[in-house]
């Protein structure tokens, strides 16, 4: 899955390093001249319905747009065969309808849209059914190929747009959804868009709007906190700049949170833009095509309930707490005091030696700043907040809404 475009002449030297040295991108080497798009879309597909992608894309028909495709499936899984099969109609559908194909390799095609049939866009379909991916590394994995590709294709100035646009198989794409790179701020590294789950079904649509709840509760906390790590991470609403891609080395090979990670990695390098508009449309569903996520966790929920167990949330407090102690290890550098009111978390960070040896290399304020921003990242957060979930146990939703410490998370 090596690159080789030799026909082509890179626009970027870091870039070109990443692809020689990194990249999982497919060969490229037949790809046909003289073709370009405004930008560019990746999408894993495992077991989707044939015509997914007409209403993954029904407000996008008139853009240029070039949909990556990469049909995959993890290995050894109990839905494997039914993946198998599920995989070849959609690419026997694909197949069908196309004014033109170009065939890169036995298993990739470049297919070109046909007027008046299913497929409204042109599609790079890279087919990996037969090659089923390690589980322990399943849709990272398959972000990670389709991304690296559309990478190159931006540094060899067949996508014009300098941005890697990622989502799901399970989306609307709102109209404006490719217009938002146009006004972003100065050094944003990527994009986490808003979204809203959709269901027809009522059970599903309540089990949906409590995990929902879940993750903006968590966001709103990592805010209080002042991170700046205070986004959502969903691979199906999430846009990188391409030059910060490089930067971070792509997407992680992994079976699930492959968007957290590289977002905490892009958090890093840039900033994470959130703009309220436009508003991606998720249609809820239980999956379990990987092992956590939102599929996989509204099913827990399901169960929880059935068992007759409530659902729990972290305790509030547990915020208070980071916020105060990420203050008074940002103001070390002045004060040289370690945090007084540490719940442990001095001795479980080893807090004392990481700012002593910090603090005598970094320079200047600015740069102690940028070193706690960088050292107490989204993942220390996290891990820190599963920490502080020992001492301050989960409560229910009710008695959550009701306290003061969450009440006191939301600016007034």
């Amino acid at each position: 899955m090596q690159l080789c475009i030799d026909s082509f002449t890179t626009i970027n030297t870091v870039t070109q390093k990443y692809l020689e040295k990194h990249s999982l991108a497919i060969d490229l080497s037949k790809w046909p001249q003289g073709m370009s798009w405004d930008y560019v879309l990746v999408i894993p597909v495992c077991g989707e319905a044939a015509d997914f992608l007409s209403a993954v894309m029904q407000h996008q028909l008139h853009l240029n747009v070039l949909v990556i495709l990469i049909v995959n499936r993890p290995d050894s899984h109990v839905k494997g065969d039914q993946w198998f099969e599920e995989n070849e109609v959609l690419l026997q559908q694909f197949s069908q309808h196309h004014s033109e194909q170009f065939v890169l390799s036995p298993e990739h095609q470049l297919i070109m849209a046909a007027a008046n049939q299913q497929v409204h866009n042109d599609v790079l379909l890279l087919n990996f059914n037969n090659q089923p991916f390690d589980p322990n590394k399943g849709v990272g994995l398959a972000r990670r190929i389709a991304a690296d590709t559309a990478l190159a294709l931006i540094d060899f100035d067949v996508i014009k747009s300098p941005w890697i646009f990622s989502t799901d198989a399970d989306v609307v794409l709102p109209k404006g959804y490719f217009d938002v790179v146009q006004k972003v701020p100065e050094k944003t590294s990527a994009l986490s868009l808003t979204f809203a789950h959709k269901s027809d079904s009522s059970s599903l649509e309540k089990l949906q709007s409590q995990y929902d709840f879940k993750l903006k509760y968590y966001q709103q906390g990592i805010r209080y906190v002042g991170a700046a790590y205070d986004y959502i991470p969903l691979g199906s609403t999430l846009i990188i700049e391409a030059q910060c891609y490089t930067k971070v080395r792509g997407f992680p090979c992994r079976s699930g949170g492959e968007d957290f990670y590289v977002l905490n990695k892009l958090a890093k390098s840039g900033f994470i833009y959130q703009p309220p508009q436009p508003i991606i449309e998720i249609r809820s569903r239980f999956s379990d095509r990987v092992p956590f996520g939102t599929g996989p966790a509204i099913s827990q929920i399901q169960r929880q309930q059935f068992d007759g167990q409530a659902m729990t949330f972290y305790h509030p407090r547990i915020f208070h707490i980071l916020k105060a102690w990420r203050t008074a290890i940002q103001t070390y550098y002045q004060q040289q005091q370690i945090p007084q009111e540490d719940f442990g978390l001095n001795d479980y960070w080893q807090i004392e030696a990481v700012l002593q040896q910090a603090c005598q290399q970094a320079k200047s304020e600015q740069r102690w700043q940028q070193f706690i921003h960088e050292w107490f990242d989204a993942f220390k957060i996290l891990k820190s907040v599963h920490y502080l979930g020992n001492e301050f146990k989960s409560i229910p939703h009710d008695e959550l809404l009701a306290s003061e410490a969450f009440q006191s998370l939301h600016p007034q």
